[in-house]
């Protein structure tokens, strides 16, 4: 069963979501509500750049598009940082052995870690690998 969940409360937006990558429009448009209605002061660019990355990358390849598999992702505002969190339920994948610099021009993956060392003020993984904090200093 497909799912898309929303849940709000000041300062925090939380989807759950199908490892579907039709979800992540959507996700985009409560993006942006959120980032309007909290008037967080960062670039609605950077953060939506990062989200589709980190989301595109949850569905395909921490989920692999399995049916029973969800995806969390999350923005909290608290003391002027803005934070995301996105998890999947996937094996998680090496984050140590990436490094900031971008890849070959031709290669059809690998860019995340650069894209989010230019656009966010800070991000970390957890050990594993399936789950990524991304934080920005708001103005």
């Amino acid at each position: 069963m497909d799912v898309f969940e929303v849940g709000r409360a000041p300062g925090i937006l939380t989807v759950f979501l199908s490892p579907k990558l039709r979800y992540i429009d959507r996700a985009g448009e409560e993006t942006v509500r959120f980032l309007e209605e909290s008037g967080a002061g960062v670039s609605p660019f950077g953060v939506l750049l990062i989200m589709r990355e980190a989301l595109t990358n949850a569905v395909l390849y921490g989920s692999r598009h399995e049916e029973d598999s969800r995806v969390r992702y999350s923005l909290s505002l608290d003391a002027g940082t803005l934070t995301m969190e996105v998890e999947d339920d996937g094996d998680g994948f090496d984050w140590k052995s990436r490094t900031s610099e971008v890849p070959d021009i031709t290669s059809e993956s690998g860019r995340g870690i650069a894209i989010m060392s230019v656009y966010a003020s800070g991000f970390q993984y957890n050990e594993k690998g399936n789950r990524l904090a991304v934080f920005w200093q708001c103005e």
